[in-house]
Formats: structure tokens, C-alpha cells, sequence
């Protein structure tokens, strides 16, 4: 579970404890299947904007931990369903993307990749989740538009493959993950990485120089500003503490 109050922003400690946890749950055998959530109404809001302050920071964010973590989820060799119960923006709507399915609850809550907007470029783990598991004409308007959108949209843009009234929510997921879980596991095990292994390479063989090229566009005066204000807002509506890249 992501688990990081008020919004379960991303950082390097809840990158940390996604990796280890699915390092535990890979050398589980009696674990077959894992279901990632987040607590309280939102399953993630994003990156934590103050863990961008500076370059470095940033640099060791994402071109380490952010990589691997996504890598792991992406290729974890057992079934993997993203629980969306509530807000899924910017980075946190990559993480439940690299999940293998994604079954969201009913209700009114927002999604949408707004990095362009706040002056944030994609990394290339980030980058390859989406091309693998959207549409090119979802791509585009998700991450170009940069826009957030009602729940309700997710099945068109091919976020969200079902949804589920709030009081069957929890059991239908759990079933789902079951069923998953009983098939065989190297057949299963096989057959994404069939599906998945090119994207995770082309993370994975990214040079250092190539990594710190992503990270230009976040630092130019234009993309600080707009971070700036992003955050300065959230802070106004949150308080201390508030989200990051957060509804």
C-alpha cells in the first residue's frame, strides 16, 4: 500500500519501500499475485515537489530510484493490479500503469499525467510505461494536453479497465487477484515478460548521460517558476505538508 499522508506523494523513502516490498513479495512463493492501493482518498498524488529543490536531488530521485522501482513493478514476474481508490496524477498515475490491470471504484476523484504543465519532463521509465500500455492518440492528449480529468474518463483514455461500485470494490479486486494468482506461474511469468521485456531494457540500458538529459527541462527558469506556483497553490489549499503534483 502506498501510504504517505495526505496524498501519498512520491519519494525516495516510498520508492524505497515499493522496491523492497516487491523484492519480499517475488521471494514469497506463497504470495501469487500483488495488489498495489493507496491510503486514504488518494491511491498517489504524484511527486513530492519538495524533493526537487535541487538538481542533485532531483538527479538521485529519479534516475536511480525512480528507475528501478518502476522497472520491478513493470516486469514483477507475478499478476499485479493497480486498486485506484482515489486521486491517480502525474507520477502516481505511471505507478498504476505499470500494473498489469487496473480496476478503479466508482466516485468522483480526478486523473492525469500534468508534468508538461508544471514544467516536469518524463523520464524514460516513466516514458515507456505509458507508450506500452496506451493508445498513441491517448498518449498525446494525457501527456501533451496535460490536463486532469474526472474518473470517469479513464476507460477511454485506456487507464482504467473496469469499474466497481464502492461496496463491492475490495472483494472484486481480491477475487480478481486470486483467479490471477491460481494460474501457473512460469506460464504467467513467461508471457509478460513477452510482453513488457523490451520496454523495461530500453530503462534499463539508458546511459548516465542519457538519464541527466531528462532532467534538463526541469530546471530551467520556466519550469521552476511553474513549479514554484504549483507549489505555492497546493500549499494554500493543503496546508503544511500538503501534496505534491497533487488535485
Amino acid at each position: 500500500m502506498l501510504e504517505r499522508p495526505p496524498a501519498n506523494a512520491i519519494t525516495a523513502e516510498l520508492l524505497d519501500e515499493l522496491s523492497a516490498s516487491l523484492k519480499a513479495a517475488e521471494e514469497e512463493d506463497r504470495v501469487r499475485a500483488v495488489v498495489v492501493t493507496g491510503a486514504g482518498r488518494f491511491f498517489c498524488g504524484g511527486l513530492d515537489l519538495s524533493q526537487t529543490g535541487s538538481e542533485a536531488e532531483l538527479a538521485d530521485l529519479l534516475l536511480e530510484k525512480y528507475r528501478d522501482s518502476h522497472v520491478k513493478l513493470l516486469s514483477f514476474p507475478k499478476p499485479t493490479i493497480g486498486m485506484l481508490n482515489g486521486h491517480a496524477i502525474a507520477g502516481g498515475l505511471i505507478i498504476l500503469l505499470a500494473c498489469d490491470f487496473r480496476l478503479g471504484v466508482e466516485g468522483e476523484y480526478k486523473i492525469g499525467l500534468n508534468e508538461v504543465a508544471i514544467g516536469a519532463s518524463f523520464p524514460r521509465a516513466a516514458f515507456e510505461i505509458v507508450r506500452l500500455r496506451l493508445t498513441h492518440q491517448c498518449a498525446n492528449e494525457l501527456l501533451l494536453g496535460a490536463g486532469l480529468y474526472p474518473v470517469s474518463e479513464g476507460i477511454r483514455l485506456g487507464v482504467v479497465d473496469e469499474f466497481i461500485p464502492p461496496e463491492k470494490f475490495e472483494e472484486t479486486v481480491m477475487r480478481r487477484a486470486a483467479q490471477l494468482g491460481s494460474y501457473p506461474k512460469d506460464a504467467y511469468a513467461h508471457t509478460k515478460a513477452a510482453l513488457v521485456s523490451e520496454a523495461a531494457e530500453r530503462v534499463r540500458v539508458q546511459t548516465p548521460e542519457e538519464a541527466a538529459g531528462d532532467i534538463v527541462a526541469w530546471m530551467t527558469p520556466e519550469s521552476l517558476a511553474a513549479r514554484a506556483a504549483q507549489a505555492e497553490k497546493l500549499g494554500k489549499r493543503s496546508g503544511p505538508g500538503g501534496p505534491g503534483a497533487a488535485p
